[in-house]
C-alpha cells in the first residue's frame, strides 16, 4: 500500500471538516431591518475545487461573491464590487447568523442576518389579483415627493417586479402576497431593499419602502396601464450656448484623462456618469462593456466618471479598480470626486443643466458633439423596457458611427 504524506493527510483531513461545515444548495437568508420588518432572499452555497461559492439570488438575478473565508466556526464572504462583507458564526451545516457590514457607509453600519439551509418561504394561496402596471407615488405630499412605475408578474402568491423611476430602477425585486399585504425585496451588495403595503377595498396599494435599517418612506400605488414617466431623454441636458463637453479628471494610476485627447478624437464616445457604491450604475457598465466589445473597431470609446463616497481619494482609487476587476470593464473610468453630492457633480461638468441621476449616459458624436443625455438606467429587471432601451440605443448608434 502507498504511503500517503503527512502534508497530503492533513490536506484530505482539513477539506473534509470543511465540507461539512456548510450544506451546499439553496438557503433562506433573513435580514432584520426594524420594525418588525424582515428582507428574504436567497444565498446559492455550491463546492467547487475544493472550497465554496457564494451566490446572490434575487428571483431571477444571480451575483457571484467572493470565495468565502472559513476559520473554525466564523465565516467571512465579501460582496463582489462592492465594498460590504457578510461576517457570521456557523452554529451548525445548515444554520449560520452574524452582521452584513457595509464599510462605504458611516462607521459602524450593520444589519443582523440569520441564513438557513433548504427552507423554502411559506406562501399561501392567494385571492388577490395584482395588476401589472401601476401609478405609484414615493413620499406622497412631501416636498420630496417623486412619481414612479411598478410593474409586477404574478404567480400564485409569489410576486415579482420592480419599480421604475426617473433616476433609474430597484433591480430585481422578489416577494408574494400574504392576506391582502404585499412584500417585496432585494439585496445586491450594496442596497437592502424591502417593501411592504395593504392593499385596501379601492384597490390601491399603500405602504412603506426601507433602505436597510436606516431610511424609510411611505408609498402608494394604483393601477394604471399607461403609467410613465418623463422621457429620459428630456431631464438632463447642455446649458445654452454649449454644445460639448469639456473635463480632465484622473485615471486610476494617475494619469489625467481628456475628452480631447488623440484616443477619442473622431470617434463616437459614450461619456458615463456613475459610482462604483451605484447597482444601477454597475448594470449600465455591464451594458457599456458589451457595447464597446461590439462596436469599438466601428470606432466608438467609452469614458466612465466615477463619483465616488468614501470622501478619500486613495480608497475611491481602490473602488475603481475592484469594479473594473470584477466587471472586466474595458475602458477608461476616471476619479471626478471622492463624493457622490450631485451639486459638485453638476460643478465638474458645468456645461450640463444638472447631474440628476447616477447613472447618466452621455452620447457624442464623432464631430465632439453632444447628441443625446439619457438619466438613469432601465436595468434587466425592468424587462421590456430594458429590451427596448438597449435595442433603441443599438440603432441610434449604429447611426451615429455610420456618420
Amino acid at each position: 500500500m502507498k504511503r500517503i504524506s503527512t502534508a497530503v493527510f492533513l490536506l484530505i483531513l482539513s477539506f473534509s471538516a470543511f465540507a461539512q461545515n456548510i450544506t451546499p444548495g439553496s438557503w433562506r437568508v433573513t435580514m432584520d431591518i426594524g420594525k418588525g420588518q424582515e428582507l428574504l432572499f436567497e444565498w446559492e452555497i455550491s463546492l467547487k475545487n475544493g472550497g465554496y461559492t457564494f451566490a446572490i439570488r434575487n428571483g431571477a438575478e444571480k451575483l457571484q461573491m467572493d470565495l468565502p473565508v472559513i476559520q473554525g466556526d466564523s465565516l467571512f464572504v465579501r460582496t463582489q464590487v462592492f465594498d460590504s462583507e457578510f461576517r457570521g458564526k456557523i452554529h451548525s451545516p445548515t444554520e449560520i447568523s452574524g452582521f452584513w457590514h457595509d464599510y462605504a457607509r458611516r462607521k459602524g453600519y450593520r444589519i443582523a442576518f440569520t441564513a438557513v439551509a433548504g427552507a423554502e418561504e411559506r406562501r399561501p394561496a392567494t385571492n388577490i389579483r395584482l395588476a401589472e402596471t401601476w401609478e405609484v407615488r414615493f413620499s406622497p405630499g412631501l416636498p420630496g415627493e417623486y412619481p414612479a412605475v411598478g410593474v409586477f408578474e404574478q404567480k400564485g402568491a409569489a410576486v415579482t417586479g420592480t419599480f421604475l423611476t426617473e433616476t433609474g430602477d430597484y433591480r430585481y425585486l422578489d416577494g408574494f402576497l400574504k392576506g391582502d399585504s404585499l412584500f417585496l425585496s432585494t439585496f445586491d451588495g450594496a442596497h437592502a431593499f424591502h417593501f411592504a403595503a395593504k392593499l385596501d377595498e379601492e384597490g390601491i396599494l399603500k405602504g412603506t419602502f426601507f433602505s436597510g435599517n436606516h431610511y424609510s418612506e411611505l408609498w402608494t400605488a394604483r393601477p394604471n396601464p399607461d403609467a410613465k414617466l418623463r422621457d429620459p431623454d428630456s431631464l438632463t441636458f447642455l446649458k445654452p450656448g454649449y454644445e460639448r463637453l469639456a473635463f480632465s479628471f484622473p485615471n486610476p494610476e494617475g494619469k489625467r484623462v481628456s475628452i480631447e485627447d488623440e484616443a477619442y478624437r473622431g470617434k463616437v464616445v459614450i461619456v458615463q456618469i456613475l459610482g462604483s457604491w451605484c447597482p444601477n450604475c454597475m448594470d449600465e457598465t455591464r451594458q457599456l462593456v458589451k457595447w464597446h466589445h461590439k462596436y469599438q473597431r466601428k470606432g466608438l470609446e467609452v469614458i466612465g466618471l466615477a463619483y465616488e463616497r468614501t470622501g478619500d481619494s486613495l480608497r475611491s482609487v481602490q473602488s475603481i479598480v475592484r469594479m473594473k476587476q470584477q466587471l472586466e470593464v474595458s475602458y477608461e473610468v476616471l476619479l471626478a470626486a471622492t463624493t457622490l453630492d450631485k451639486a459638485v457633480a453638476s460643478a465638474s461638468l458645468p456645461m450640463l443643466n444638472r447631474v440628476m441621476a447616477y447613472p447618466t449616459a452621455i452620447y457624442i458624436d464623432r464631430q465632439g458633439r453632444v447628441r443625446k443625455i439619457y438619466t438613469g438606467y432601465y436595468g434587466p429587471g425592468t424587462g421590456a423596457p430594458h429590451d427596448e432601451f438597449v435595442e433603441k440605443t443599438e440603432r441610434f448608434l449604429e447611426k451615429l458611427l455610420a456618420e
